[in-house]
């Protein structure tokens, strides 16, 4: 037995030898095949080796493919995902698998509803456990050219989410439109989604939410952080570079129905700082003035989300009324987006105004911005001088026509004190004439910054052709200042004949 394991041995060390001596050979003589294209041969054999490998799950069958990424995205995102049989297999830029027209549904089993429709849902996977395919992982899922339908009560089921620690694998939105509807099913609102993420940072311990989008046709960049503990804390980034507008909210949770929060809007060269607090779905706001002692503005009110209904009064130490609305103003940015002429938005706005810089007439005023039921009115404004009297705006409508912004509106100017107003207007003493109201109806393009008289009483007085032709003179000029408002009231006062 020795004597053969001797032999053995020796036989297994001669072909070792010469195995040796035959690679030490093929690599130290001029071979036939040189070294760079036995690197070539390699690679490419190592990149065929790897092509196939990362090929294997075309080879796993399609309803299975199906049923089991349904049920990992359900586990793993909590979402619940209906995806169609078209499923075809890419491995570039990273292996995933994508699905053409799928479905997000929410509500329970007994009541589901359609939450998005979308095109193209990409699930990219973790590709070190192809040859087992029950071991198949979900790194991240990319939702393109999807439409998104939100109601009032979806917002509800999006915040018991986001309370909760959502995956620490991403989810990202591309190209897609989210719908805003009433309880009627009419769209309110369209956001366009440029691009957006949400996942879990297990490093910051945050939800993490970015978002990329334009909504009537605003474009805007929206951050959100949230902490998941016992005192839920919510950051919130809004910039709109188009608006020059930043808006950081910072919020608390101290219980089911109660939130505590503070505001800051940052918008040209102002920054407003606000405390509120929620509950059931009631805001309460008013302005902190904590920081800002000398502050030229104060502000308090109540805002209701169902339905939308805000109550605000402001308060202006200094300002230029024709800034509201000027083509640049933030109020007149909304305006020209037509979002206040809905029926599901009411607004009672007061702008108090101490004083009306570089206005020799109007010292003070008080701005009255109503909406109800999808119109805009202006109904009890007054624009004030202590020592003449006031302007009241009454039977007032902003619309659109011919894509013109237009404010008509009944002016009645309220005089207390003759003698200072003739003397503010220069009025020669052998006109001046008994003068208690002067009614004037007019058409205002706050944007385009032209004025149209179309009617004027003086003491419930018709105009008379005279005064009509110094209207249409009026009229027909587009250069407002003083000193022309001087000339036509003068022109006005003389040829009334009361």
């Amino acid at each position: 037995m020795e004597q053969i394991i001797k032999n053995f041995n020796s036989f297994i060390k001669k072909r070792v030898f010469k195995l040796n001596s035959e690679i030490k050979n093929f690599f130290n003589k001029k071979p036939s095949v040189s070294n760079f294209n036995k690197f070539i041969i390699t690679t490419i054999s190592l990149l065929f080796i790897c092509i196939f490998y990362l090929l294997i799950p075309t080879l796993y069958e399609k309803t299975w493919i199906q049923n089991a990424l349904e049920n990992k995205l359900l586990g793993d995102f909590k979402i619940n995902f209906s995806i169609s049989s078209d499923i075809t297999y890419n491995i570039l830029p990273s292996p995933h698998f994508l699905i053409k027209d799928s479905k997000i549904f929410i509500g329970n089993n007994t009541k589901l509803k359609t939450l998005a429709e979308i095109k193209k849902l990409r699930i990219f996977i973790d590709k070190n456990n192809f040859f087992d395919k029950e071991k198949m992982n979900i790194n991240q899922i990319s939702i393109e050219n999807a439409n998104f339908s939100f109601y009032e009560k979806d917002l509800n089921f999006f915040n018991e989410i986001n309370d909760k620690q959502l995956s620490s694998k991403k989810i990202k939105i591309k190209k897609s439109n989210i719908f805003f509807k009433d309880n009627n099913k009419e769209t309110v609102a369209i956001m366009k989604v440029a691009s957006a993420s949400l996942f879990y940072d297990e490093l910051k311990l945050l939800n993490l939410f970015n978002l990329n989008g334009n909504i009537f046709n605003i474009p805007f960049t929206l951050n959100s952080e949230k902490t998941i503990s016992s005192l839920v804390n919510k950051k919130i980034h809004l910039e709109s570079k188009n608006l020059k507008l930043k808006i950081f909210n910072e919020s608390f949770k101290k219980s089911d129905d109660f939130i505590e929060g503070v505001n800051v809007i940052s918008i040209l060269n102002s920054k407003l700082k606000t405390q509120y607090n929620i509950k059931k779905k009631l805001i309460s706001f008013n302005f902190d003035k904590s920081k800002r002692k000398n502050s030229n503005i104060s502000y308090n009110g109540k805002l209701s989300l169902n339905p939308f209904d805000l109550n605000l009064n402001l308060y202006l130490e200094r300002y230029e009324i024709p800034k509201l609305l000027s083509v640049n103003s933030l109020m007149g940015e909304f305006i020209k987006t037509k979002l206040l002429f809905n029926n599901n938005i009411s607004a009672n706005i007061s702008i108090n105004i101490g004083s009306n810089k570089y206005d020799e007439i109007f010292k003070s005023s008080i701005i009255k911005f109503n909406v109800v039921n999808g119109k805009i009115n202006f109904n009890n404004t007054k624009l004030i001088n202590k020592n003449i009297g006031f302007l009241k705006l009454t039977n007032s409508n902003l619309f659109f026509k011919n894509e013109k912004l237009i404010l008509n509106a009944d002016a009645e100017i309220n005089i207390e004190d003759l003698d200072n107003l003739f003397s503010l207007f220069q009025t020669p003493k052998k006109t001046r004439k008994s003068l208690k109201t002067i009614l004037i109806n007019f058409d205002y393009d706050p944007l385009a910054n032209q004025l149209n008289l179309n009617n004027l009483k003086v003491d419930n007085t018709e105009s008379n052709n005279k005064m009509m032709n110094i209207i249409t003179e009026f009229n027909s000029s587009d250069n407002y200042n003083l000193n022309k408002s001087r000339r036509v009231l003068n022109k006005l006062i003389s040829a009334y004949e009361g």
